[in-house]
């Protein structure tokens, strides 16, 4: 063989292992990509779903019935000093717990829109629907405040609407609740088989 074969030789051989290289490279590039965002998507699911999870004891809590511990705590001057005063901080109690826990709902709102990039917007929509309940109780305890002492005709329906929202109606058949439920269950469908997932692999690991 002559040296100049010789040489097309060793150079496509080198030329072939740079590909090969280069190809396994790739390769593990995309592979440590898809972990990366793997891990990041399991550990987003971990957050949001512990988020929902103290949101919806928030929000179970601020619609019990108010204590001696929620009287007197905020002065507010929508509840004014009148004799039925007792009766509206009962009434304004729910606003007054979900202001106290309002950085939980804080944090939760940041992460909806990372929540959203990885899982999509259908799968944020819980989000939504928490907020939409935690507006409804708090705009219900305030029109309830607003309307106390009106015996207009034509309002009961209105105001068994805002009471049920504040949770003074049964339990059997709370629409809000039942809201809640299916706003927190939506998001375990989309984050537990991630994080069973992750723990899986964890388990794997050791073992």
């Amino acid at each position: 063989m002559s040296p100049e074969w010789v040489s097309a030789w060793a150079n496509l051989m080198t030329g072939m292992a740079a590909l090969l290289a280069g190809w396994a490279g790739m390769r593990g590039l995309n592979a440590w990509r898809a972990e990366t965002v793997g891990r990041r998507k399991a550990e987003l699911a971990e957050e949001v779903l512990a988020g929902f999870y103290r949101t919806r004891d928030i929000l179970t809590w601020a619609r019990f019935p108010a204590s001696d511990a929620d009287q007197g705590e905020t002065v507010r001057p929508e509840i004014g000093q009148d004799d039925d005063g007792p009766e509206k901080s009962e009434i304004i109690a729910p606003v007054d717990r979900l202001t106290k826990e309002s950085q939980v709902f804080s944090e939760l709102r940041a992460s909806r829109y990372r929540f959203m990039a990885y899982f999509g917007e259908e799968a944020a929509r819980p989000f939504d629907e928490i907020k939409a309940i935690h507006n409804e109780i708090v705009d219900s305890a305030r029109n309830l405040v607003r309307t106390h002492g009106d015996e207009s005709a034509g309002r009961e329906q209105e105001r068994d609407h805002w009471e049920a929202a504040i949770g003074w109606g049964g339990t059997e058949g709370d629409a809000l609740r039942k809201r809640l439920d299916l706003a927190v269950k939506a998001v375990e469908q989309t984050c537990r088989p991630l994080i069973e997932e992750r723990h899986k692999a964890r388990r794997d690991s050791i073992f």
